[in-house]
């Protein structure tokens, strides 16, 4: 009987900080890919204005962020890094598939809880 509580108690510890059935992100070195619509966004800078992209997920992301807490964050929206020029067909709310690594905001350039440092960007036919 003890066994069998001690398998129970420690299934709940081991599945207390992720989502049931949509399981967790996990940050860099680890690469994802989300989908979801670009959207070019302006924030108010010391030095002028930041004109960043800015991916709005098509379901919500569940990231898991240690330093914050032992379980998932959501995320709606991803700050994308690392893409110098976008392609010629990627405008503003285009339907992109970003392939990366997550990492958490640390300075005040960063304007969203969590960044994507880009390897590829696609873009995808919009859907019906």
């Amino acid at each position: 009987m003890n066994t069998s509580r001690s398998w129970f108690l420690g299934a709940l510890v081991a599945l207390s900080g992720c989502v049931h059935g949509s399981g967790c992100l996990f940050l860099q070195p680890i690469n994802h890919t989300l989908t979801g619509r670009i959207h070019f966004r302006s924030f108010p800078a010391p030095d002028g204005i930041d004109n960043v992209p800015v991916l709005v997920l098509d379901k919500t992301a569940y990231v898991y962020s240690p330093a914050h807490s032992y379980q998932c964050m959501s995320a709606t929206d991803i700050q994308l890094i690392g893409v110098s020029e976008f392609p010629e067909n990627i405008i503003e709310n285009s339907r992109v598939s970003a392939q990366g690594s997550l990492f958490e905001s640390t300075s005040a350039h960063q304007y969203t809880r969590f960044l994507m440092n880009v390897t590829t960007l696609l873009p995808l036919k919009a859907a019906p």
